[in-house]
């Protein structure tokens, strides 16, 4: 084997070795890049997932917030019931503690009001003394309890003339006596006709 083939053999062997070395360099690029991008792909699914966690736990705290709004609604409504409660307790208390006073001044007027029939029947000569002690006593009946008119109580003597029915000495009222109670010339005129 003479030299020239010795070189030709190195160079062989060398070109040999570069286009392996060469071949391994891009290969480890190659890898490289992808295991960079398969990194980057990771990357990116954890930061889409942090996204995702970070709107739940958004999402949560305006829940919290809300159940807190809620309950400080409610806890403001509970209280203003509780204050309306009691402004009506009161209420109720003033209202109960004017009833006697009340109850006192229905009793005076219907005191007064006796008394003014009596006075009433005592000035009228038509109504006869059976029928002045009828009258209901002087402290007056109870709310419930029908009370008299001055037409229930009144008799008509035996020798004035009437124009409508008489009822054991009683004058009944008649439609035509509540028309001309109605018009104050028809009374007028009445009473004048009653005392001739």
């Amino acid at each position: 084997m003479d030299n020239t083939t010795l070189i030709w053999i190195i160079v062989g062997v060398v070109v040999v070795a570069a286009i392996v070395v060469i071949a391994l360099v891009v290969s480890a690029r190659g890898r490289r890049k992808h295991r960079e991008a398969a990194q980057h792909d990771k990357a990116e699914k954890l930061r889409d997932e942090a996204r995702e966690k970070e709107l739940a736990a958004r999402e949560h705290e305006a829940q919290v917030a809300q159940s807190r709004a809620d309950a400080a609604s409610s806890a403001a409504a509970a209280e203003q019931a509780k204050a309306r409660a009691a402004q009506a307790s009161i209420d109720a208390e003033k209202h109960a503690a004017t009833i006697d006073e009340h109850r006192a001044d229905a009793a005076d007027y219907r005191a007064e009001q006796a008394e003014t029939l009596r006075k009433a029947d005592e000035v009228d000569p038509y109504v006869t003394d059976e029928a002045a002690t009828r009258r209901a006593p002087a402290d007056g009946p109870t709310l419930t309890e029908q009370q008299p008119t001055a037409t229930d109580d009144r008799t008509v003597a035996p020798d004035r003339a009437t124009d409508g029915p008489v009822d054991g000495g009683r004058r009944v009222a008649t439609d035509a006596d509540a028309d001309a109670d109605a018009d104050p010339d028809t009374r007028v005129r009445r009473d004048r006709a009653d005392q001739i």
